[in-house]
């Protein structure tokens, strides 16, 4: 008999998702299907053209091989369906806030390189492309962008830049990014 690879659940395994959502709005508790945040990431008001990096996060010594990544974005006016907003993912060998990190990113949730977005974002790795449907404001999108995203190093942030024509919706609560472990188990 031949040995399986599959993918187990992380549920269970020792790994969890780890989760970039702004503190104060996150509802935790399950919240489209995940709990409390980890990381501090604030997308309120984002403007069309302006990029957002969330905290640095360790994704532990024994990360997952893999991760599927899991984004949801509200709009304070609905976008056109096809609008796009970049996910990106800042790298780093180092565990303190502003080292070692990819495309100028400071390690802290803030405002993302304001007017040379277009420039820095090409150190960046890019994990995915949201594409956004013709919602009506304040709905949440929630997309899979990448179902193999392979940090290359143990720490690192994501960084949205928003190419959507539109802003953010004016509060977070719903608003963001996921690493869904991509857990190995060999039968």
């Amino acid at each position: 008999m031949a040995n399986e690879i599959l993918i187990q659940d992380a549920a269970g395994s020792s790994l969890s998702d780890i989760i970039w959502a702004d503190a104060t709005d996150w509802p935790g508790g399950g919240a489209h299907g995940f709990s409390d945040d980890d990381y501090q990431l604030d997308l309120t008001a984002v403007a069309s053209t302006e990029a957002r990096m969330g905290a640095k996060g360790d994704l532990t010594a024994t990360r997952a091989m893999s991760y599927s990544v899991v984004v949801g974005l509200e709009w304070g006016t609905a976008p056109s369906a096809g609008d796009t907003v970049e996910i990106y993912w800042s790298a780093s060998n180092s565990g303190t806030a502003a080292t070692g990190n990819a495309g100028g990113a400071t390690g802290s949730d803030g405002d993302y390189k304001n007017g040379e977005e277009d420039e820095w974002k090409k150190q960046l790795q890019l994990v995915g492309v949201f594409v956004a449907t013709n919602d009506a404001a304040g709905t949440t999108q929630i997309q899979a962008i990448s179902n193999h995203f392979v940090p290359p190093t143990r720490y690192g942030m994501p960084v949205i830049v928003n190419e959507s024509d539109q802003a953010f919706d004016t509060d977070a609560t719903n608003m963001f990014v996921a690493l869904v472990p991509n857990v190995p188990e060999i039968q």
